[in-house]
């Protein structure tokens, strides 16, 4: 009954059903399926209207606009104009029932539509189904305040989840609501200034060259030990590792291009493209050990690709198993920790060799801008506020290097440079 004006009574029939609503212009059979008292008392039941909203943003689903309660026409008329103005101009809130578990998969749907990384959208989507919707999801999304959210915060805490992981959480409960805000379908965020818990930042741990030239002498035989090298004279991240193909290795131009990334969740992995603030892929430069270790990867690959024959699996991917398939980001820390333990070297994760190949390069006196560019940082101040007590090493190095410039002084007592009284 779209766009459109009624009476209704709470009469019921012989079988307890209610009278069917009694539309302003009313056709014979709608006469016949109404309360007999409506047709003949102007004044029996009560007035109300119904009209299109259009799609509901927080659903996608088509909405209605239905009111009751108007003790004459006129009223009923006059507010149902108020409402399609409503509708047209925008300001109309949409459904104030909507539940919190009905917005979420909503929401994420709608994300996924604009552009959300496959594997952003898989950990969310595991967030929201097993810890948000069962906390929150009885909730209308109108009446979510922020002490909601706290406490659901502080049970999290409570419940030994751990602070990174809790605020992974609230950063989707703080952008779907975000999203709904912008949407209308709230007045403001409850998810904002919300008191999270404090996370201890993993200290990085970076190997003397010495140690790195014993790692890469000790784990040579080992069949992974191409990939190291790789991470430690290029700085790629295990996903990007992982994702690495050969169509972006040009051996000849010496550089490779990093346009994949294999991101292990749990037990899935997702492959997907590396996602870059400047939108352009990354090309970073090789040197002769790198060439190097990916030449004897290559020659492996090919060994291992003729004795397996047909059953091998072509994927594209450099670092592979030995039948082809793409190695899993999990497989590749998982040797690195077992070599790094049995090399008697201190303690190590796989992501410090990042943190290596950057220090291995300003201590070389390469400048910040390139050591950012090749890491695929967005800007130079997050490298250097990453690497800000090597930066200061490189600039007493470079000081020293400014003096050493100049031909020895002359033996002379140091005299001030200042001007005769």
């Amino acid at each position: 009954m779209s766009n459109d004006v009624y009476r209704r009574c709470g009469c019921r029939t012989g079988e307890g059903k209610l009278f069917a609503l009694l539309p302003e212009r009313p056709t014979a059979v709608q006469k016949t399926a109404t309360c007999p008292i409506l047709l003949r008392d102007s004044k029996h039941g009560s007035w109300g209207f119904a009209t299109s909203a259009g799609v509901a943003p927080g659903t996608g689903k088509r909405q209605q606009i239905r009111r009751m309660g108007f003790s004459t026409k006129r009223e009923a008329q006059q507010e149902r104009a108020k409402a399609i103005d409503q509708v047209a101009t925008g300001k109309y809130r949409g459904d104030r029932k909507l539940s919190v578990a009905a917005y979420m998969p909503a929401w994420l749907e709608r994300s996924i539509l604009d552009g959300m990384r496959p594997s952003t959208v898989r950990m969310y989507r595991r967030y929201v189904e097993m810890d948000i919707v069962p906390a929150l999801g009885a909730l209308k999304l109108a009446e979510v305040r922020k002490h909601h959210v706290d406490a659901f915060i502080r049970q999290l805490t409570a419940d030994g989840r751990g602070a990174t992981t809790v605020r992974r959480i609230h950063a989707v409960i703080r952008s779907a609501l975000t999203s709904a805000e912008r949407l209308d379908l709230i007045d403001t965020n409850p998810a904002t200034k919300i008191a999270l818990p404090a996370t201890s930042k993993a200290k990085t741990r970076i190997w003397e060259p010495e140690q790195v030239r014993e790692f890469l002498d000790q784990t040579s035989e080992s069949r992974l030990a191409p990939v190291f090298e790789l991470a430690i004279f290029t700085g790629l991240r295990r996903g990007e590792l992982a994702g690495l193909r050969w169509v972006d290795v040009d051996l000849t131009k010496r550089e490779l291009t990093v346009r994949q990334q294999r991101v292990q969740l749990g037990g899935a992995v997702l492959e997907g493209a590396v996602k870059t603030d400047s939108g352009q892929d990354r090309r970073v430069s090789l040197g002769s050990e790198a060439i190097g270790a990916l030449i004897a990867w290559k020659i492996r690959q090919d060994a291992e690709r003729e004795a397996w024959g047909v059953a091998y699996e072509s994927s594209g991917h450099v670092f592979t198993y030995e039948n082809g398939r793409p190695l899993r980001p999990a497989h590749i820390s998982r040797t690195f920790e077992t070599l790094v333990e049995r090399s008697g070297l201190p303690h190590m994760r796989l992501h410090d060799l990042r943190h290596e190949h950057a220090s291995l390069l300003l201590s070389g006196g390469v400048d910040i801008a390139i050591v950012s560019k090749r890491l695929g940082h967005s800007t130079i101040a997050i490298t250097s506020d990453l690497y800000s007590h090597l930066l200061s090493d490189a600039n007493r190095a470079a000081a020293d290097a400014a003096e050493s410039m100049l031909p020895p002084k002359k033996a002379r007592a140091h005299t001030l440079h200042t001007q005769p009284v």
